[in-house]
């Protein structure tokens, strides 16, 4: 698996409305057809998703050759 969202990275909500979050955790999402848009993702939205992975490891990619080999 590719995929990684780096935690340590976190920007500001510039222009915050009322309730809305202080910041963010940036993203490059990768489309199918290989288009690249950004996300922003909440931090209780990433707390769901490590929820649901915990929830379903059968649906988590297995690493990759090189992955195992170079951790």
């Amino acid at each position: 698996m590719e995929s990684r969202l780096d935690l340590r990275e976190k920007v500001d909500n510039k222009d915050r409305k009322f309730g809305a979050n202080e910041e963010y955790f940036p993203t490059r999402l990768i489309t199918a057809d290989g288009n690249e848009i950004n996300g922003l993702f909440t931090a209780s939205q990433i707390k769901v998703a490590a929820k649901r992975a915990l929830n379903n490891p059968e649906d988590i990619p297995g690493k990759t050759l090189w992955e195992r080999i170079f951790g």
